[in-house]
This record gives structure tokens, C-alpha cells and sequence, in this order.
């Protein structure tokens, strides 16, 4: 019982101190790593507020060269073309004018005679690239007149009307509204990825006072993917969006889902987040860092480490445990010694007076649950003190083991042999059935015992009287039983024979 108590509290123990070693190197890696968070999250925001700002100065240069007007496209193909090549993040530069019904003709007019006679009024549809012509009757309209650099996948957006367009409506009604730069939400280019539009009106100060809404617009089409992170790998399990204020994850600018992890790989984990404002009025921006900590925070040397410190830890418990349980044994072994002498014969090795009490009250208070019945058979050797004084000790005890021997051959395993002391033994017998089947018994050893003992070159013949009280017909207690053995014993006595 013992050792089992030991080997679990051992058991226990392993797995406490493993966890704490698992737990020491977890903590660390998550300090570390929480501290990686935010010098990431300050390095993204620093990298998109200047992405932000150079959006923000290219606009303003390109505004101040449609102030200028139509005679200076060439400075102004120039310096759409110097953009383009310097910031990846730039698809086109273009201009937006106001044209109320009554204009349009003339508008038109100019537009064809600048871009050809394909040029025309329309609008495109979400998620359609065929234009809608002609156009419905409207008090006004918001007509792309020029894009620079003109391409040939950009070049059908000439003479598209913004207001008609449901990925622009809304940043055009806010910039309508108040009169500074909106920026759209993300949608699907015709180059093929995703990009959104800055969308800034100007007009001189007097139309502004007299709450005249803006005529002209420049805007720049910019590719969102440049928004990501730029040389900068995220964790593993981090998820990181970029989207406008107010507007729905699903129309965020850049959406990096991050690796996925199983439940049990993260259970107990902390999550970190992170958010952060950025941008100004015409870029309102939300940048959000999500990450799902888990043992992925550990490289394979540290597991490496763990698992060795663990194992050590269980070798050393276990030859702990081995020499715990050697000395339990040791002193089990001299407990069962000092209860084998205390409770045995040391000569036969049979069971001593003591023993053989405590078999035979355990037997009794068997029988009187079953009902059954029991049998103490009272042995004493006949003509066995000649055998000391003729032959010495030595010989007497030799042949006090042979009867031992003989004694334990006849009887059951299940039945209790014990020396009393000198040449007396008490036999007990349990589930007896019969007296026919104790008498059986009885003769067996008479006959066993009276063969003669071979011993030092002597031929030794002994008798011996044996009496049987049976329970509980012969008495109910231990002392009854053995008086009336005892008086049987002694009407089976023989007398003397002469030696031989």
C-alpha cells in the first residue's frame, strides 16, 4: 500500500514539476512575445501613417496642378508619370468635374474634340465592367474628364459618372458635404486587385463662402495591398486588419486572417490585441492586431529542453522510488521475519500456539456465518523422551521435524498444523463433514507417524495418541475444545514398548 501511495505521490509530483518547468519557459516566451507585440504594433502604425502621408502629399501636388488648368497637362502627364514610377502604390491620377443638365452638350462638345469621338457620358454598375449609355435624365453629373497616366485598361473609364457608381456614391456625397477629402471604401480595380480612391474637391474662396457645393475634383486611385505590412512577416496565429473608421470588417483594406490553430494547442493561452487609430480626417484608419498565443511560441530546442528536464526529472523520481521501495521492502522483510518467529515454531518450521489460536478463533467465527463444522485433533508422541536421553537433543529434534514433515504431507493445505511444544502438535481441520472423514485423517497419521525414523544411523520407532474434539458439538470456545482433545488424547494412550 505503501508503495502504491508512493508511486502516485511521485507520479504527482513529476507532473507538477514538469508543468512548472513548461510553465517557467511559457512565461518567458509569452513576456517575450507580448513585448514583440507592441514594438510590432508601434512599427505597423509608424509604417501606415507614412504611407498615409505620402497619399496624402501626392494628392495635394496633383490638386494644385488641376488649379492650374488644361494648359499645363503636359507638366501634369509628367508628373503623374514621375509618381507612378516612384510610389507602386499609385494606379492613376484623375480629374472629376460638376456638369449640371443644362452644360452638358457643351461639356461633351470639349470632351470629344480632347479624347476622340469614342468619348461619352456613362456609369458602370457594381460588379460590372459594361457601361451604361445613355445615360437617364439628371440635374447633374460627376464625369471622370481626365486620367493621367492613361492606359489602355484605363482609358473606357473616360467620361464615367461617379455619382452613378455604388462604389463611389459615398465618398462622393460626404466630399460633397463637407468639402474635404473622403476616402472610399475597397473594391475591385479593373487592373484586378483590390484598391480604393481619395477623392478631394477644390474650388476658389468665394464659391466656398457663398455654400456653393465643389465643381471639380481630383482623386487618385490607390492599390489597398499597399497598406500591408512592407518587410515584415507576422507571427505565427496573428491576425492583423486595416480598415476605415466605422465601416464593417468586411470592408477592410487589408484582411491577413493568420494561421489557425487547434483549441488545445491554445487552451490557456492569453490573447493579445491591439488598436489604433490612425490617419487623418481623409484617412480615417483602424489598424487591429489579433494574436492567439500557443505553444507555437516555443522553438523545437526549448520543447527539446522541457522534455529532457522532464525525463530527467522522472529518472531521478523513479531511482528515488526503487530505493523507497527497497528499503520498504528490507523493512518488510524484517517485519514478516519478527511475525514468522513470533508466530512459528523455529524448529518445524510449523505454526506456534499463538498462530494456531488465532487460525482456529478466525475458523470459528467462519462457522458460525456457514454452519459448517471443524475438527482439533490433539497429537502427542508416545516413547519420544527415551529418544533424548538415549540419543541426545540433536537426534530428538531430527525427528521432530521428520514428524513435522509427515504431518504436513497427510494434511490438507487449507488445514493448520502447530507445535505446542516438546512432542505435542494440534492439528486444525475446517469444513469437516463427517467424523468418518477426521477418523480417516486420524489413521493416515497414525500409520505415517509410526513408521520408524531413520536418523544418524538409528532406527527410531515411536507411537503416538491422538484426540479429536469437534466443533461445536464438543464445546463452543477455544479451551473447551482443547481440554476435551486433550482428555481424548489421553484415552488413545499406548503403553511403553522397549526400545530397540
Amino acid at each position: 500500500m505503501r508503495i502504491k501511495l508512493a508511486t502516485l505521490a511521485c507520479t504527482l509530483l513529476w507532473f507538477v514539476l514538469s508543468a512548472l518547468i513548461a510553465m517557467a519557459f511559457l512565461s518567458r516566451a509569452v513576456l517575450s512575445a507580448e513585448q514583440e507585440f507592441d514594438l510590432l504594433g508601434t512599427r505597423l502604425s509608424e509604417q501606415l501613417t507614412q504611407k498615409l502621408q505620402v497619399n496624402d502629399t501626392i494628392l495635394d501636388s496633383y490638386a494644385a496642378f488641376a488649379m492650374l488648368g488644361h494648359q499645363h497637362e503636359a507638366q501634369e502627364q509628367i508628373f503623374a508619370r514621375q509618381m507612378a514610377e516612384r510610389y507602386p502604390q499609385l494606379v492613376s491620377l484623375e480629374r472629376i468635374r460638376r456638369i449640371s443638365q443644362q452644360q452638358l452638350p457643351l461639356w461633351h462638345q470639349q470632351m470629344v474634340e480632347r479624347w476622340g469621338s469614342d468619348f461619352r457620358l456613362h456609369a458602370y454598375t457594381a460588379g460590372s465592367l459594361t457601361p451604361l449609355y445613355p445615360l437617364p435624365a439628371y440635374p447633374d453629373y460627376y464625369p471622370i474628364e481626365s486620367i493621367q497616366p492613361l492606359t489602355q485598361a484605363v482609358r473606357p473609364l473616360l467620361g464615367a459618372d461617379i455619382a452613378r457608381d455604388p462604389q463611389l456614391q459615398q465618398a462622393l456625397q460626404q466630399a460633397l458635404r463637407s468639402g474635404r477629402t473622403t476616402m472610399s471604401a475597397p473594391f475591385q480595380l479593373r487592373e484586378g486587385y483590390r484598391g480604393h480612391v481619395l477623392l478631394q474637391p477644390f474650388n476658389d474662396s468665394a464659391l466656398l463662402l457663398q455654400g456653393r457645393k465643389p465643381e471639380q475634383f481630383v482623386a487618385l486611385v490607390l492599390r489597398s495591398d499597399y497598406l500591408r505590412p512592407a518587410d515584415t512577416t507576422l507571427p505565427a496565429g496573428m491576425k492583423l486588419s486595416i480598415r476605415q473608421r466605422g465601416q464593417s470588417p468586411a470592408a477592410a483594406y487589408v484582411d491577413i486572417p493568420g494561421q489557425q490553430h487547434g483549441w488545445l494547442s491554445t487552451l490557456g493561452f492569453p490573447r493579445l490585441q491591439l488598436q489604433r487609430e490612425l490617419g487623418s480626417e481623409a484617412q480615417p484608419l483602424t489598424l487591429r492586431l489579433d494574436w492567439q498565443l500557443g505553444w507555437f511560441l516555443l522553438s523545437g530546442f526549448e520543447l527539446s529542453v522541457i522534455f529532457c528536464q522532464s525525463l530527467l526529472l522522472l529518472l531521478l523520481l523513479v531511482v528515488g522510488l526503487r530505493f523507497y521501495s527497497g528499503l520498504l521492502s528490507k523493512q518488510q522483510r524484517r517485519e514478516n521475519h519478527l511475525f514468522y518467529l513470533a508466530n512459528h515454531d523455529r524448529l518445524t518450521g510449523l505454526a506456534n500456539r499463538n498462530l494456531f489460536y488465532d487460525r482456529l478463533q478466525h475458523a470459528i467465527s467462519r462457522l458460525n456465518r456457514n454452519g459448517k463444522r471443524l475438527a482439533v485433533l490433539f497429537l502427542d508422541m508416545d516413547r519420544f523422551k527415551p529418544v533424548n536421553d538415549s540419543y541426545g537433543h540433536a537426534t530428538g529434534d531430527k525427528v521432530l521435524q521428520l514428524i513435522a514433515a509427515r504431518i504436513l504431507a497427510i494434511m490438507r493445505s487449507e488445514d493448520t498444523v502447530a507445535r505446542l511444544g516438546g512432542d505435542e502438535f494440534v492439528l486444525l481441520m475446517e469444513d469437516v463433514e463427517s467424523n468418518r472423514e477426521a477418523d480417516r485423517v486420524l489413521e493416515r497419521l497414525k500409520h505415517a507417524i509410526q513408521q520408524p525414523y531413520e536418523v544418524d544411523g538409528h532406527s527410531i520407532q515411536l507411537g503416538v495418541s491422538i484426540g479429536i474434539a469437534y466443533y461445536p458439538e464438543d464445546g463452543m470456545l477455544i479451551e473447551e475444545l482443547l481440554d476435551v482433545a486433550d482428555r481424548k488424547m489421553y484415552g488413545d494412550k499406548q503403553p511403553e514398548l522397549p526400545r530397540n
